[in-house]
């Protein structure tokens, strides 16, 4: 199984990331929610996309236990124009994901 907190932001606060597993979608989670996943045993990549901007991949195992990950954006507060300079220029640097 694995774990997704998202921290509450302002960034996003009514947008939806959705959960890419081994490149395909199996669900969202939205502004500060902590949603759980059954993956098989074995080695994965996990990402988070919200229209074009995505997150890192991130490389891990399941052997049974949960996996825990904990995730956001990295504009958070910022003002209009950096938000605009992330989706322009950063768009595969928008989102963060790391495993708690």
């Amino acid at each position: 199984m694995i774990r997704i907190t998202r921290e509450s932001g302002y960034a996003d606060v009514l947008r939806a990331y959705k959960v890419v597993l081994d490149g395909k979608v199996i669900g969202t989670i939205k502004d500060g929610e902590q949603v759980d996943f059954d993956v098989e045993p074995g080695r994965h990549q996990l990402q988070l996309k919200v229209d074009w901007c995505r997150s890192n991949i991130v490389d891990f195992e399941v052997d049974g236990g949960t996996v825990e990950f904990e995730s956001g954006s990295n504009v958070g507060g910022c003002n209009g124009m950096m938000a605009i300079y992330y989706v322009v220029f950063l768009s595969g640097e928008y989102l963060w994901l790391r495993v708690k």
